[in-house]
């Protein structure tokens, strides 16, 4: 048999490519170290726990406290100061955001933070910079569930070195020496011991990061699929389930949001309001900012500027503090009109002035930050008679499966047919994976149907913004290299000032993609789109990486947009202020709506309860809207299909209702018009000499007879003891009005007659059916209105 023998590090070059490989680490891929030395079994930790165990060793106190004055950090193409000479501090436990606009350098502090780049930050921190997985080969072979259990760096270390001691200790490898089985055995009993602190055993860890999984959607199938086959929802629920596994000391959340949808933000929600570590959080989820930091880090004029007050209060405080500064700033150049070049004041005038400069450029490029010039006219097809009218793209009775044969679940499986025209404008929702960005494939030719048909206007240009669209950027050309070889035969000088509108400067575009944040290759994938007038615009979850002003401008231009527009976003204000009607899609249904309340209500079981205010379960939230992420039992589809149906039927009846009312107040409308139209015509105005009538004079009716009409001042009237009186040719009347009534009709305060109230009197005084301030049930008195009446609060009808 074999001899065991142990090499020292030393004698080799020590290596750290094992953190670069993905998934389950093989204890083959450790550099070759002694392993009956702890010391070099502790040279594989992570640099965090490194750090840690000097502190430990040293019996010295180590602060969770981020606190480093004259902070300074330069963009990656060290051209630009971001950070210039500030403050970096961050307390223990805080719940912050951080908030500045695209390219202010939020991304690259978070890149720093996570690798350790910043000069006197804290090595020793568990820092994790959760953001959007990116694609990679290799990563992307591994399964949802193993990706998450090999997310915590020191845990995996952990499991490969204990696999390793085991393997030596049992004689795998060779015989042991007697005397080395006792360090290697010490080593092991240190090694499961750190462990205990990783979540513990392996079915431990397994519980907990299955319990996420099946939470977020997750099933046994769903979670043994490779990051490969998942879309960008459910790559993203992944991306948190690894950060929430982890548990770091310090959580920088980088746009966690982007694909979500709405249950799945209500879980995101949930798990930051009892975050027991440190997190600070970049997002355009307004509501999301408002419901879970306390404190608010700004980036400004290169310096970070702390708020510690909610979102809300935050927003109000900035905007007081922009127009302070902007009053100081106008009074002192109001007062150094003509100062001499020598001043020791003109280098803060030039500051001065370049802040306003910079504040007016802001301004108006957040008003033409996005522009959709107007398509072209597209010709008239038969039984078109506006350019609106126009089709665009039509879906006719079409399915669909990724791969039918492999057993994939059906996209559509019930034939589903839309069409597109030129006055389109709708937004799409429903839970990850359910079939949205499927959908806008099909209609752009990227996969085919498995039956149906799709024809699409050969004549019309489409310009789509995918949840990838970022991937066909080559990341070592600069965004002017990528402008050029999309629009080859236009003038160098035109793209770069179509750049520049997308807030793409001159450093910027000349810069490597692989060194811009995605926000900022987003801004150059919107140049490319918004550089050609497009027949049909798509835009597929368009707000990732856009910061909340230029979201706002991303909305003014799509509702300046005169094709036709298809928006899938997680968004809810974009989509309720950028679309006339919703497409609701789940699994087993296709549907349409005119109003975002309706949609929703068809696509979140939970939206009734939200609305009203209601505490609502994330967890059930999740897993009553399952999209693709996982495989929906027959049940599962028989009780959701139900509960839709059920939906479905409650919306019709109230939307039948809605319909029926509006009818009814029509006709009751028409019906009022009608009497007063009648009323009108039977009332006499050409009243002649001798004509017998009735007038009312001193607040009853008196039988009378015209003496003279005259037109525009009045009818003279003479009562029977010959005295004359002056009246409107429209109060006479040709019957007497109070004909029937109680001679003494009573005027008390309530009751049944013509007086202050009464439940039935017809017409007079200030009572009746209608008015006063007595009867049964209303306002001012009768049956519809009063002061008084048995439901009244009035002085009689008691």
């Amino acid at each position: 048999m074999s001899i065991c023998t142990f090499t020292a590090s030393s004698e080799l070059s020590f290596h750290r490519k094992f953190e670069e490989t993905a998934g389950w680490l093989k204890p083959a891929e450790f550099p070759v170290i002694d392993w009956r030395q702890r010391k070099e079994i502790e040279l594989l930790f992570p640099k965090y726990r490194r750090e840690q165990l000097k502190f430990d060793n040293n019996n010295e106190q180590r602060s969770k406290v981020i606190d480093i004055n004259k902070f300074t950090l330069k963009s990656p193409n060290n051209v630009d100061i971001l950070f210039d000479n500030t403050k970096l501090f961050l307390e223990t436990n805080k719940r912050s955001a951080l908030f500045g606009n695209n390219g202010s350098g939020k991304t690259c502090l978070f890149e720093a933070m996570s690798n350790g780049s910043i000069f006197n930050f804290p090595s020793y921190l568990f820092v994790h910079h959760m953001k959007e997985l990116e694609h990679n080969e290799v990563r992307d072979a591994v399964g949802v569930l193993d990706s998450v259990l090999c997310s915590h760096p020191y845990r995996r270390v952990l499991l490969a070195v204990a696999e390793k001691l085991e393997s030596l200790l049992a004689g795998k490898e060779g015989t042991i020496k007697d005397e080395d089985k006792a360090p290697l055995e010490a080593n092991l009993t240190y090694i499961n011991k750190e462990l205990t602190n990783c979540h513990g055993s392996a079915d431990q860890a397994l519980q907990v990061a299955q319990a996420m999984l099946r939470v977020l959607g997750f099933d046994e199938t769903g979670e043994k699929a490779p990051l490969s086959s998942l879309s960008g929802g459910l790559r993203m629920r992944c991306a948190l389930a690894c950060a929430f596994f982890m548990s770091p000391e310090v959580l920088l959340l980088d746009e966690p949001t982007n694909h979500l949808d709405l249950p799945s933000v209500l879980w995101l929600e949930n798990k930051l309001r009892g975050y027991k570590g440190t997190f600070l959080l970049v997002t355009h989820d307004r509501v999301l900012l408002e419901n879970v930091v306390t404190s608010v880090m700004l980036i400004a004029d290169q310096k970070l500027k702390y708020f510690p007050c909610d979102f809300k209060e935050f927003e109000v405080r900035k905007e007081q503090e922009d127009a302070d500064q902007e009053k100081m700033i106008d009074q002192f150049l109001m007062r150094n009109k003509n100062l001499n070049p020598m001043s020791p004041l003109i280098k803060q005038q030039n500051l001065y002035i370049e802040w306003k400069a910079a504040r007016q450029a802001r301004k108006v490029l957040m008003q033409s930050k996005f522009s959709f010039p107007s398509p072209k006219d597209l010709p008239l097809g038969p039984g078109e008679l506006t350019q609106g009218d126009i089709s665009l793209i039509k879906v006719d009775n079409v399915r669909f499966n990724y791969d039918e044969a492999k057993g994939l679940p059906w996209i559509f499986d019930n034939p589903i047919s839309y069409e597109i025209k030129m006055n389109t404008r709708v937004g799409i929702m429903g839970p990850n994976g359910a079939g949205k960005s499927t959908f806008l494939k099909l209609i752009t030719g990227k996969i085919h149907p498995t039956s149906g048909t799709i024809t699409t206007n050969k004549k019309m240009t489409v310009a789509y913004f995918g949840q990838h669209s970022t991937k066909e950027l080559d990341l070592e050309d600069s965004a002017l290299d990528f402008m050029v070889k999309s629009f080859p035969k236009d003038p160098q000088g035109v793209l770069k000032s179509h750049l520049e509108r997308t807030s793409v400067n001159d450093n910027i575009m000349h810069t490597r993609m692989k060194n811009l944040s995605f926000s900022q290759r987003s801004c150059v994938i919107f140049a490319k789109l918004t550089y050609v007038p497009p027949h049909l615009l798509i835009l597929d979850e368009p707000t990732n990486f856009l910061d909340l002003e230029t979201v706002g401008s991303l909305i003014t231009a799509c509702n300046k947009f005169k094709g036709g527009l298809i928006i899938v976003t997680h968004n809810r204000d974009f989509l309720k202020r950028c679309s006339k009607t919703f497409l609701s899609l789940i699994p087993g249904f296709f549907l349409e709506f005119d109003s975002m309340k309706s949609a929703e209500r068809a696509t979140y079981s939970f939206m009734q309860a939200l609305e009203e205010g209601k505490q609502v379960d994330a967890k059930s939230a999740i897993q009553q809207n399952r999209g693709g992420g996982a495989i929906q039992s027959k049940e599962d589809i028989a009780i959701n299909n139900a509960r839709r149906a059920e939906i479905i039927a409650k919306q019709k009846a109230e939307e039948q209702f809605a319909r029926d009312e509006v009818e009814r107040l029509a006709r009751e409308a028409e019906e009022k018009k009608a009497k007063l139209a009648a009323k009108v015509a039977a009332q006499k105005l050409d009243w002649a000499a001798g004509d017998v009538c009735w007038a009312p004079i001193a607040g009853k009716f008196l039988q009378v007879t015209v003496v003279r009409n005259v037109p525009a001042v009045g009818v003279t009237v003479e009562k029977a003891d010959g005295s004359k009186a002056l009246v409107e040719a429209k109060k006479l009347k040709q019957e007497n009005p109070e004909a029937g009534k109680p001679a003494d009709a009573p005027k008390s305060a309530g009751g049944a007659g013509a007086g202050r109230g009464g439940a039935t009197a017809s017409a007079g005084g200030r009572g009746g059916a209608a008015g006063g301030r007595g009867g049964a049930a209303g306002a001012r008195g009768g049956a519809a209105g009063g002061r008084g009446g048995s439901a009244g609060r009035g002085r009689g009808g008691r």
